[in-house]
């Protein structure tokens, strides 16, 4: 209300914007379907009508002044539909944020935004992405395939690079958290949107970013993954490295469960919790069925360093065992 009816609040207290629903839909509908063996969006439960005016984004009424920018650009989506190859990539699930940081673009703070596709191999493995930042001047950008030796983009570089920063988020940060970054000696890094943290990484504005609580999914790791790697870094999750500093990706696939749950190991949450009503507020739950989380939420934290900072990764791996052992308080809470 607000924001003229353009922008509502989902149930999990996350914004939606008409602009979540079209960017989406012309990805999934209009640029990538059937070209890919499987598609998933953050805002697959959409009903988008951008064919018949008004225009509509489930109960939300697009503004006429929009419609000469949404037909423009789904016809130019269209003409770049016909250069995908029709069989090349069948083998490979996309995985699509139409906008990360919806929060950050519903109220001003548009720099912040990005659009993140990540293109993942048959086993879920992330193989390339791309992560744009639409609303910065100029836009920036990057993007990679690893296993091409391939590099692109155009990054806001840090003029004076941060690599011994820890990206922290505007949410509480974990006892865990906290201690590590005191270990380490690193400096606290404010920031702000899954997508734009990745960005920062290889902007020397932090060489870390690395966290136990959840409240991000899939979507936000896809593309991240691919461009980090491809840049000679790492997205990976934190259980793995912990036992023996392995670097583990997140699972990337359709999915009707969550692919890297494991029983008795995550506190149930209002942000990764399937039903809601199962969520109490003050009451914590270990989580034993899978069935009960959401099968794209990102559950075992993570570990994601920029290539200047895999040198660190020995001393990382050592910071983290000792601040473990340290006490109840001092562990990882995964959620």
């Amino acid at each position: 209300q607000r924001h003229g009816g353009c922008s509502k609040l989902k149930s999990d207290a996350t914004y939606f914007t008409i602009a979540d629903g079209i960017v989406q839909h012309m990805f999934i509908e209009h640029l990538f379907n059937g070209k890919f063996a499987q598609i998933v969006g953050e805002e697959d439960e959409s009903v988008i009508n951008i064919v018949e005016k008004p225009f509509t984004v489930d109960d939300l009424t697009v503004p006429e002044e929009f419609n000469p920018i949404i037909e423009a650009t789904l016809a130019k989506v269209k003409l770049l539909a016909d250069r995908i190859d029709d069989k090349a990539f069948m083998q490979m699930t996309a995985f699509v944020d139409p906008i990360d940081g919806t929060r950050e673009f519903a109220t001003a703070r548009g720099e912040y935004v990005t659009i993140l596709l990540g293109f993942n191999d048959n086993v879920g493995n992330p193989n390339a992405g791309i992560m744009y930042r639409p609303l910065t001047e100029p836009v920036t950008w990057a993007a990679g395939a690893a296993s091409e030796d391939c590099v692109m983009g155009h990054l806001d570089m840090a003029e004076e690079p941060q690599h011994k920063g820890m990206l922290i988020t505007d949410a509480k940060v974990s006892p865990f958290i906290n201690q590590l970054i005191d270990e380490l000696g690193y400096e606290r890094v404010n920031s702000v949107a899954s997508g734009n943290r990745a960005m920062m990484l290889l902007e020397g504005k932090g060489g870390a970013y690395i966290r136990d609580t959840g409240g991000f999914a899939k979507w936000d790791t896809s593309a991240p993954t691919a461009v980090l790697e491809a840049y000679g870094g790492t997205m990976s999750k934190l259980p793995p490295f912990l036992n023996d500093k392995s670097l583990v990706p997140y699972t990337h696939l359709k999915s009707s469960k969550n692919l890297d749950f494991v029983p008795g190991k995550v506190h149930l949450t209002l942000s990764n919790a399937k039903v809601k009503k199962t969520f109490v507020k003050g009451v914590d739950v270990l989580v034993q069925d899978v069935a009960t989380i959401k099968e794209y939420s990102c559950v075992e934290g993570l570990v994601a360093l920029d290539s200047k900072c895999m040198g660190d990764l020995d001393a990382i791996h050592e910071a983290m065992l000792k601040v473990k052992e340290e006490g109840l308080w001092s562990k990882p809470v995964f959620t």
